[in-house]
């Protein structure tokens, strides 16, 4: 079977004129637009093109049409800024569909082989734009137009034929299954648009705009991707609409796109304010949006049909880099537009970010409101989020409007680090002051354990990290407040408790010299803990009266240790007391 694959090839190959390398690069184009293309081909070639390109193409179902059909969209690209392209607005016109796909197509393909397609390097722009696609916007209408009454219910072939005027020639069908007009369904102008009244095979621009299910997806879609461009294809007279009630400013701008637009398709543009009278998607897409958006007609004029399929080839060759250069296009206008949006955003958010100030610094007045406010926390929670989020948004834009926003992103940034440091600040703080507390019980009480020497070295660790994290404060006054509230007694508690921390190790130290039998050293060790005691009460009698209130002696404590001295010399006394029969 393999061997008969290969021959036949080879045979391909032979007769077709293709080297090895071109067959491979033709291979990758699945969609054939030498064929009328139906809803049901496109549906295919869209799961072909997805399992091809799985991390460059994404497809959804943005809805149902009026007949239950899925309304398909296909994502090509990475970048965060978006296009829209769509097609088969109206049935007979489904070469748009073909145009839609095949582009899809050959972006996708010239992306992974690194190719131009008229100058335009297809990866560089799909790295920094995603384009969706909409390629048949009327799937009912298209099979309708191409398949007849066949592939519709029985139960609805006597009103269709009534909306075609008694015909079951559908070929001229240009609506939506139910007889309405997609492109009369957008709310630009439609109040304005004359027709018929009911339901037909065009013109009929429904009772309310977009109350047709394929207008509602559309609307809803264009909702979720807010595309920066839109691109409606209709398929007869080489004329490019682009123009619907701008302003001057945005008139001259969509002026420019739509030149490049006539120069690279040869589409003679239509000036004409009142041309396509409303109610289309390009004129609602420009007036809702306010962003540019065309309608490009791809063929030569045909009456109430579609074109012939030889229109195919020289609508690609003008059309083929439509799409990469407003890609192109609307990933500056993305730049530009959020660059400006956000320089707004970033303005506001300075300022909200120097509300903190006051709350670690110029509000700090004394002891007591050295502290973490609940409104200081929500305030600084909020800037951090929107910091963050806006951060994200930032890093999608160029670089050189990323450069644009690093002042405001430092001066927000250094307020928050501010209020990082008073926070850890506070908490270590906190921390030292509750654990003082804790550690100065056992001396109140008068009971001294190992536990009580560990804590004595916790104490000081915690002294000292607290003492690093004050000096990051903002400002000198700040920092001695702070000082005062926790440094101050946390060492006035270490000193306070150093000389009782001394004699009560001295006396562990003696205790164990006593089981030993070691009376000399006992004696000796007896000496220095009386040295101490006396060290001790020189020591807190001169802080007493340098620090007055600070300083204190523990009477438990005081009184624990005296029991323990006494209990030693007891001991001491029997073990050098000399026997009886001695004397």
């Amino acid at each position: 079977m393999r061997r008969l694959k290969a021959i036949t090839m080879i045979l391909i190959l032979l007769f077709s004129g293709l080297s090895f390398s071109e067959y491979a690069q033709a291979s990758s184009i699945f969609v054939n637009p030498k064929q009328v293309y139906s809803y049901s081909k496109m549906a295919a070639d869209i799961q072909k093109l997805k399992r091809a390109y799985p991390n460059l193409v994404t497809v959804k179902v943005i809805g149902k049409s009026e007949y239950g059909r899925n309304i398909y969209a296909i994502s090509l690209g990475k970048g965060p800024a978006t296009i829209f392209i769509n097609g088969s607005h109206h049935a007979r016109e489904w070469m748009t569909t073909t145009l839609n796909m095949y582009m899809l197509n050959q972006y996708a393909d010239a992306y992974m082989k690194n190719k131009k397609i008229n100058g335009y390097d297809a990866k560089k722009v799909l790295v920094s734009t995603t384009i969706w696609f909409v390629p048949m916007v009327n799937p009912d209408g298209v099979t309708l137009q191409q398949s007849g009454l066949k592939a519709f219910p029985k139960n609805v072939h006597k009103s269709l034929i009534k909306m075609n005027n008694g015909s079951k020639n559908f070929k001229r069908w240009k609506a939506n299954g139910k007889g309405i007009d997609l492109n009369r369904q957008y709310d630009a102008g439609w109040n304005n648009l004359k027709g018929p009244e009911k339901p037909s095979y065009k013109n009929y621009k429904g009772k309310a705009p977009a109350t047709a299910a394929e207008v509602k997806a559309i609307l809803n879609f264009v909702k979720g991707i807010d595309p920066e461009v839109a691109v409606s294809y209709h398929s007869t007279g080489k004329i490019l609409y682009w123009n619907y009630k701008q302003d001057s400013t945005r008139y001259k701008r969509d002026l420019a796109y739509a030149k490049k637009v006539r120069k690279m398709t040869g589409y003679s543009l239509i000036y004409n304010k009142k041309a396509t009278g409303g109610g289309g998607f390009t004129d609602w897409f420009i007036s809702v949006k306010k962003r540019p958006a065309f309608t490009p007609e791809i063929s030569k004029s045909v009456y109430e049909n579609s074109p012939p399929l030889s229109e195919f080839p020289k609508a690609w060759k003008e059309n083929q880099a439509v799409s990469l250069f407003l890609a192109t296009e609307g990933s500056k206008l993305y730049n530009e537009r959020n660059y400006n949006s956000l320089k707004t955003k970033y303005t506001i958010l300075q300022t909200q970010a120097t509300k903190l100030q006051p709350y670690y610094s110029s509000n700090i007045k004394n002891s007591d409101s050295l502290k973490i406010d609940k409104n200081f926390t929500s305030l600084y929670t909020s800037v951090k989020y929107e910091s963050k989020r806006l951060g994200q948004q930032t890093a999608k834009l160029y670089s050189v409007n990323q450069k644009k926003l690093e002042g405001y992103q430092k001066a927000i940034k250094l307020q928050l680090g501010y209020s990082e440091k008073y926070f850890a600040a506070i908490n270590a703080g906190e921390k030292l002051k509750t654990f003082q507390s804790s550690y100065i019980k056992a001396f109140e009480a008068g009971i001294l354990t190992d536990a009580t020497v560990l804590q004595q070295q916790q104490l000081s660790t915690l002294t000292t990290a607290a003492t690093k994290t004050m000096k990051s404060l903002f400002g000198s006054n700040v920092i001695k407040i702070a000082n005062e509230k926790y440094i101050n007694p946390a060492i006035i508690t270490k000193e306070n408790t150093m000389y009782e921390m001394k004699r009560y190790q001295l006396t562990l130290q003696i205790e164990n010299l006593l089981k030993t039998g070691n009376i000399s050293e006992v004696q000796s060790q007896l000496g220095v803990l009386e040295k101490t005691e006396k060290d001790a009460v020189i020591f807190k009698e001169d802080k007493m009266k340098q620090f007055p209130g600070k300083y204190k002696f523990f009477v438990k404590t005081e009184t624990m240790l005296a029991n323990k001295k006494a209990a030693i010399k007891a001991e001491l006394d029997k073990l050098t007391a000399i026997p009886e029969k001695d004397l």
